[in-house]
Order: C-alpha cells, then sequence, then structure tokens
C-alpha cells in the first residue's frame, strides 16, 4: 500500500471513530432526557449510515471500516449501551449487509435487551417487533441462501413470543394471534384455496413474508397448524432454513428448531381465541402427536446425534404422562413402550404406572390482555 493509500485509510478511521462517537454521545443525551417509557422505539428514525457516499469514499476499505465499527459495537455491547449500539449495528449492516453475525446481534439486541428495558407491554412489544422485521425485511433479503439468520428469527418467535422468558409473555401472544386472526382469519387454519384468489390479502401476507405454498407444504407435512400460534411461525423460518441453500442438506440448527418447535405445538398449539383477544386459551393439540413422533424419528434418520436423541426421549416420557393424565391410557402406554425400547432408563424398567403415576401435564393456559396465568 502507497503512503497515500495509508493515509487516507488512517483518516478514514479516524473519521468514523468519530463521527460513532459524536452520534453515540447525542444517543447517550437523548436518554438522559427522555423516559425511558418514550425512547425510540422504531427504528425508521434511526439515521441510516450514508451507503453511497460511504462506498464511494471507501472504495476497498468498506470491510476494515465495518471491523473497526465492529469493535466499537463489541465495546458498547459489553458496556450494556444498548440504545447506542442500535445506530452502530445500523451503519455495520450498511456497509457489510453478508455480516450475518451483525444482523443476528443487531436484532437480538433490540428483541431481548432494549425490549426489556421498556416498562409498558406495547413498547416493549414494539422492539421485539422491531428486530423480527430486521431480519425479515432485511437481514435474510441480504443473506437469503444463509440458514443462520432464519433460525434467529425463529428463536424470536419461539421463546420471546411462545415461551416464558418475559413476564409480559402473555401480552405478545395475545397481539400476535390478534394479527393472524385480521391476517389469515379467525381460525387460524388459512383456507389456501380462498386466499390464492385473492390479491389483497396475498399482498399483505407478503408484509410478513408468509409464502402460502410454503405454508401448505408445511401444513402437509407437520399439520394441520394453528398460524395463530408463534410456535407454528419458528417452524415456518426453520423450514425456510433449511431449505434456503438449495441443497438437500437440511442444517442441524433448523431440524432442531423444527422438532422443538412441534414439540411445543403438541403442549400449547390448540388455540381458542376470540379475535379481541379477551378469551386466549391454549392447550395441547393431541392429534399431531404421530407427526411430532415422525418429525424426531426422521431428524434422527437423517443425522443421529444424541441432542436430538435426549429432546425425543425427554418428549417421549412428558408425552405419556400427559396423556395419562387425561386418561388416554392406551396412547400414553404405546409412548411409554416405545421410550423403553428406544431408550431404556432404570425409571422405564419400573413399569408404565409408577413410571406415570407422578404425572406433570402441561396444563392449559388461559390468558387475558391485563392478567398473568
Amino acid at each position: 500500500m502507497n503512503r497515500l493509500g495509508t493515509i487516507i485509510l488512517i483518516s478514514t478511521a479516524a473519521l468514523l471513530f468519530v463521527a460513532a462517537g459524536v452520534q453515540n454521545s447525542r444517543l447517550a443525551e437523548s436518554r438522559c432526557r427522555i423516559p425511558a417509557a418514550h425512547a425510540v422505539s422504531d427504528t425508521s428514525n434511526i439515521a441510516p449510515c450514508p451507503a453511497p457516499i460511504v462506498t464511494v469514499a471507501l472504495a476497498g476499505f468498506r470491510c476494515l471500516a465495518a471491523d473497526l465499527l465492529w469493535l466499537r459495537a463489541a465495546d458498547l455491547q459489553d458496556k450494556g449501551r444498548y440504545f447506542e449500539l442500535v445506530q452502530l449495528a445500523e451503519w455495520i449492516t450498511t456497509l457489510e449487509p453478508h455480516f450475518t453475525e451483525v444482523w443476528a446481534i443487531h436484532a437480538w439486541n433490540m428483541a431481548y435487551n432494549i425490549s426489556i428495558m421498556m416498562p409498558e407491554n406495547s413498547d416493549r412489544r414494539r422492539w421485539i417487533m422491531n428486530g423480527i422485521k430486521l431480519l425479515r425485511d432485511r437481514g435474510i433479503p441480504n443473506n437469503i441462501y444463509n440458514p443462520y439468520l432464519y433460525t434467529e428469527l425463529g428463536f424470536i418467535f419461539f421463546d420471546k413470543i411462545g415461551a416464558s422468558s418475559d413476564p409480559s409473555t402473555q401480552y405478545f401472544k395475545i397481539e400476535w394471534a390478534k394479527e393472524m386472526i385480521a391476517l389469515l382469519g379467525e381460525s387460524g387454519y388459512p383456507d389456501y384455496k380462498g386466499l390464492n384468489k385473492d390479491k389483497t390479502a396475498l399482498k399483505r401476507m407478503q408484509e410478513y413474508k408468509l409464502i402460502p405454498e410454503r405454508m401448505q407444504e408445511i401444513d402437509r407435512i407437520y399439520g394441520p397448524l394453528d398460524w395463530r400460534v408463534p410456535q407454528t411461525h419458528s417452524l415456518y423460518w426453520a423450514y425456510l432454513g433449511n431449505n434456503a441453500t438449495g441443497t438437500n442438506i437440511h442444517n442441524t440448527v433448523c431440524d432442531r428448531m423444527i422438532y422443538q418447535s412441534m414439540a411445543a405445538i403438541f403442549d400449547h398449539g390448540k388455540l381458542t381465541c376470540s379475535k379481541d383477544g379477551e378469551v386466549f386459551v391454549t392447550s395441547n393439540n393431541f392429534d399431531l402427536l404421530p407427526k411430532v413422533i415422525s418429525t424426531f424419528e426422521e431428524t434422527l434418520r437423517m443425522a443421529p446425534n444424541e441432542t436430538t436423541e435426549t429432546a425425543f426421549a425427554n418428549f417421549l416420557a412428558s408425552a405419556s404422562r400427559t396423556l395419562k393424565f387425561y386418561h388416554q391410557d392406551k396412547k400414553a402406554r404405546e409412548l411409554f413402550n416405545k421410550l423403553h425400547h428406544r431408550f431404556p432408563s432404570p425409571e422405564t424398567q419400573q413399569g408404565f404406572e409408577i413410571f406415570t403415576q407422578h404425572a406433570s401435564p402441561h396444563m392449559p393456559q388461559i390468558l387475558s390482555p391485563d392478567k398473568g396465568l
């Protein structure tokens, strides 16, 4: 590299650090002035990195500039300065849109670190949706053949909305169900024939990146599934991730998310819900039991591994106890026999009655917008 090139490189790096520092200072000042409840909750107001200018000015130094900003981002992450990190991550993804790790951290920061700082349920959900939209609308389209971001998006649906990792989880579930009712109908089971003829509905589905043909494939293989349930969407994105490369080679993380989603749908995938969300009850979907088992077995057939075997054994044990609790003794015994035959243990050697006598089923969840479980 000649002397002039070195000078330009050093000057560019210095300018970027100064710009980042100035912007971070402004963001920090804004945080001091604005109460948390009214903090930025829409990333559309974030000043984007001026991509055309940067592309021309930095030319071959874009990667280096992104690396320098990445170091700064790691420092902000360590210090818990999450709002400043939003701006910096925005710049990095503009400079290097194929840097998947930054997309993932950017979305995680919004969906987890910032959302939990919000005192209002609506603000928490807005930040979670910001993280979802970031991956769904920008990260994945820029890295369409990489399964990684598909699983990151699926995990937000599975864990942040579908599980109980947040005190506001019931609110998230209800609001997502209401969105899907408005999009797909009150039952949660799409009428694909009617849907494919409704141009308005198809256009709205494009906003969610829901592809009817893919949804039908998933329903045929794993369902029928209730699309008001967040775990159905974690399965959807994992399924798309498995097909992203255009090969028959499955991604291990995508496969894991699929069978975990199916197990969760068995436990809480039957939904009774009103349009306004005032009635919201989830319970076991026993009809999907054969599909859950076949999903585990197919995953193990394609890629045997200890993690999947353990997950399958845990599911068989849990499901057999749940079925026994609900007096479906024949099915419960069938699952127990499968468990004992395939994964024998000192516990299963005691026999069906002893193994299931302390049944601990997944009880129905009755949620309302203003009350917890």
